[in-house]
Order: structure tokens, then sequence, then C-alpha cells
């Protein structure tokens, strides 16, 4: 008798290879899908791209319609970003403290509020190597300026940098684009958002401490590891400059701390100890009705200088001036720490008509009485200094026997003086890349 072969057991091997299959092939869908969502929502643009800019300097260059952001490369070739339209204004360089790329302000791009589509100051981010067209940053409509990364050296140096936007000062996370507010501090932490709902609040937010202060932010740095804020506010009659430690103390800020105040504060901080250096032009009393009584008599009021650099550690009191003028034939300006934090470099001139005309590049010890072992680098109308990483030059701004804002490098000790730019024109604010051979 005949048996029929069975068929049981190839059917359900069979079987048991399609499930598998299938579930491989569902596998392989999900890890698809998955990467094309990761590669739909990360910019790849700012996955930690790495540019070779040692010895570039970036400057703005004016045109007759407009500005634009530029780079010098070492032997002067210049780099123009794409992009830039007539009449576009770019503006606030900053490079990244790793120095892969630079971060500016400009009007080019479109914000929309609404469904309207309208013009606003935004913050770009600019590859000089690949100089591909400047990436657009932030969406909001109220503006931002001054970005500005930790100059200490830490782990996180190149996250997010301090911008002012409406008033107030965001932390801006470049990557995500999101921000957050710290000045004035919160009672709670802000969502973050790329609207302008994450980054701004309601004049009422300048009350009680602030509020007495100022009624806006032009310009905030961290120091100190990022424990503490150096900010200039603008107030009716000028600036002051205030210290906010960033550090709660049962679970609020400490108030601000008024350092000093004037018609114009510029401010530079070490990169080897967080301290801050800090010039004011016509000096003035932080709050009128607390002037010390050495300077009451009768109903005339006096003042210990007219126009002063000093160097503060933001943990104590201010120490006396580096330097101070009695009279307006000698003001100061743009101070800059030197890489080491031993040295400040700046501009001296005389103050006239509520402004300092530049006379000298001047480089002093940052120290108490510094100014009095100070040395003039350079004589002409000088501006906007700015270190090598390696600390043995300086790039700056001078004016041109024709007129012109040409960018010139000199060594440290004054010596070795080279026009960069060559009369190409008209530029303003260089800054070396912080990368360094």
């Amino acid at each position: 008798m005949s048996s029929t072969p069975s068929t049981t057991q190839p059917q359900a091997k069979i079987s048991q290879k399609l499930v598998v299959r299938t579930l491989i092939g569902l596998v392989l869908l999900a890890i698809l899908f998955g990467a094309y969502r990761w590669f739909q929502n990360v910019d790849l643009e700012y996955l930690d791209t790495q540019a070779d800019t040692a010895g570039m300097v970036a400057a703005i260059q004016f045109l007759d319609e407009g500005q634009k952001a530029v780079v010098f490369k070492p032997d002067g070739t210049i780099i123009e970003n794409r992009g830039h339209a007539a009449g576009t204004i770019d503006r606030d360089l900053v490079w990244q403290p790793d120095g892969n790329r630079l971060f500016f302000v400009s009007d080019r791009g479109e914000s929309k509020s609404g469904a309207q589509a309208v013009k606003a100051f935004n913050i770009f981010g600019w590859n000089p190597v690949a100089n591909d067209e400047p990436n657009q940053r932030t969406i909001g409509t109220r503006g931002s300026s001054y970005p500005s990364f930790a100059d200490e050296k830490s782990i996180d140096q190149n996250k997010t940098a301090l911008i002012t936007s409406g008033g107030f000062v965001l932390e801006f996370n470049p990557k995500d684009r999101s921000t957050r507010q710290v000045l004035p501090p919160l009672g709670r932490e802000v969502s973050t958002s790329e609207s302008d709902e994450g980054g701004a609040g309601t004049d009422s937010q300048f009350g009680a401490a602030y509020g007495k202060l100022g009624n806006s932010f032009r310009i905030a740095k961290w120091l100190r590891g990022k424990q503490f804020i150096a900010a200039v506010i603008r107030r009716d009659a000028g600036e002051i400059l205030v210290i906010q430690p960033m550090t709660e103390k049962d679970g609020r800020f400490p108030p601000p701390r008024p350092v000093v105040a004037g018609s114009r504060i510029d401010i530079s901080v070490s990169p080897k100890d967080g301290s801050l250096a800090y010039s004011v032009q016509d000096f003035q009393f932080p709050d009128p009705d607390r002037i010390p009584e050495e300077f009451r008599q009768g109903n005339k009021i006096t003042r210990p200088f007219a126009h002063m650099i000093g160097v503060l550690d933001p943990e104590k009191q201010p120490e006396p001036p580096v330097a101070a003028s009695p009279n307006d034939q000698a003001a100061f300006g743009t101070p800059v720490f030197s890489p080491d934090g031993a040295s400040v470099a700046l501009t001296i001139g005389e103050y006239k008509d509520g402004a300092m005309s530049p006379k000298a590049l001047i480089v002093m010890p940052a120290r108490t009485s510094g100014g009095q072992a100070g040395a003039r680098l350079i004589l002409g109308e000088v501006y906007e200094p700015s270190w090598h990483p390696s600390g043995n030059s300086l790039v700056y701004i001078k004016r041109d026997p024709d007129g012109k804002r040409s960018v010139y490098t000199v060594n440290k000790d004054g010596s070795g003086e080279r026009s960069l730019s060559g009369g190409r024109g008209n530029f303003a604010y260089p800054t070396f890349s912080p990368q360094s051979k």
C-alpha cells in the first residue's frame, strides 16, 4: 500500500521564512523612515562642520548701498559672502569660538508677522571656507543684535551665545534656533521657540530693580564660567554697566549690581579668568540719588574723573581705575583683553561733541594704575582693535591719508605695520579667527 508524502513540514518552513522576511522588511522600513525624519529635522550645516580659518580676519565692509560681512585671507584676498543684495545691512560680526564659522546680524532674508513678510535684523551663520550662502538662524520680527559667545574656554563654549532682542537679553542656540530670556531674569524658565514668543516679554518685566536702571539692553557678555553676566543698559541719558549674578539664592536671582555710568561704555572679557575690562566716556554716577558726600559741594556736583578705563573681578567690588582722565583731552574706547589676560589694548583720543576722536592705539597692563606703564603702538585715527589668538599681533582700522577706513595689522611691540585691505574700500570691526597655527 503506497502512502502520500506529507507537505506539512515544508509548508511550515516556508511560512516561517515569510514571517522572518516580513519582520526584516518592517524593521528596514522603520530604519529608513527614521533616517528620513532625522534628515528632515536635523540641519546638516550645523553638524559640527570643520573649517580651516587660521589667520583669517573678518570685517564689515561699507558699500555705497549697505554693508557686507567679508573675510580677508592672510594674503589679503577678500572672501565676499553670497546672497548680499544692494542696500542690505550686515553688522555685529562674531566668530564662533572654535573658528569654524562666523555669525552676523543682517536684514537680508524674510521674517513673518502673521501672514505678512517683513524686513527684520536676524542672525546668520557663515562658513567662509565653503562660502555657501549664509544660513539664517533666527526668524523673529523683533530684530537681534550683538551675538556674543563665552570668551573663556569651556566644553560648551560653542553651543550658545547671548544676544539682545526687543530690549532684552536672550540665550541663543544657533544649532536648533531656540532662544530663552535670561535678562531681566524671569521667575520661571521660558520654553524655547523659533518665534517671537520664545524670546521676549513685556515692558513690565523691566520693573523693580531693572526699571530704575534703564530701558533696554545694548550688549551682554558672560563672565567667570557663566556665573555672571555683564550688561550695558541704555537709559535716557547715556548708558550704565551692571553685573548680574546668575546663581539663584533661595529660588531668586540676586539684584543687578550697578558698576558705572556714562555716555558710552565698552566692555571686554578676559579669556583667562573671566574678569571684565570697561571704558567709560563722560562719567556719570550710576544713581543720582546716592552720590557720595565727597563729590557734593553745596548745590554743585563734582566727579572723580571725566573718562576712565577699569578692570573688574565680578566677585568683588570695583578697584581704582587702570587709567583715568580729568578732562576731555584724553578719553578711552573699545578696550580688548589680550589672550593671556595680562594686557588691554584700547584707543585714546579727544572727547568732543559727545564722542571720542581717536588719536592712537595703546596697550597697558590690565591692573590698577596700569596706564602709567602703557605703551603707544600706533599714532593716527585708529578704531576697533582686536588681538590675534597668539597674542603676538593686533588687527584694527586706521584712516588712510586718502580718507579710507583700512584694515591694518601690527606686531604687539608696534613694529611691522601692514595694510591688509590695501585701500580697497572702507571697513569696520576687524577680528582675527580664533584658530591659530
